[in-house]
């Protein structure tokens, strides 16, 4: 089990009772774990993930499952155009530059999210990238500009 050490954002919401359908990968492209949680306790970055898992393995919550974060932004997935309603979201700490791969305790930390996630809500219909709902294509990369991220490892 995941015991994540708990870090506050007011950058948040309801999800107003609609029903998780999706997981959603993401990378932080931060130099390091005090940016991003600077940037993500910040009112204006208008920016949060439900978990994080840093770069040894740390995992951060930042959000509840059952509250809305503001992680995708606009993007479409089936017909879903809401996608931080419908999703959770997991970050890895990676700077998303094509250089800096990800740690092994990263991957081995983020199968076991993607795992629980599963279990506790058999709602959910698919694990994507923050690149592949992103609209226009394009306006994201994450994660996948962390050389060794396969989305078939989530799977």
């Amino acid at each position: 089990m995941i015991n994540p050490i708990r870090v506050t954002t007011p950058n948040f919401n309801s999800r107003h009772g609609h029903t998780i359908r999706l997981i959603v990968l993401h990378c932080d492209a931060s130099p390091s774990s005090e940016a991003t949680r600077s940037w993500i306790q910040s009112p204006k970055s208008k920016v949060s993930y439900h978990l994080e898992v840093e770069r040894d393995g740390t995992v951060v919550r930042y959000v509840n499952d059952e509250d809305r974060a503001w992680a995708v932004g606009v993007g479409i997935w089936k017909q879903y155009t809401d996608l931080n309603t419908i999703s959770l979201s997991a970050s890895f700490a990676n700077k998303n530059d094509k250089k800096e791969p990800l740690t092994e305790i990263q991957i081995t930390t983020m199968k076991e999210i993607v795992t629980e996630w599963k279990q506790k809500y058999p709602t959910i219909e698919a694990v994507v990238t923050h690149a592949s709902v992103a609209t226009p294509k394009g306006r994201k990369t994450d994660p996948d500009y962390a050389p060794n991220f396969k989305i078939e490892d989530y799977l």
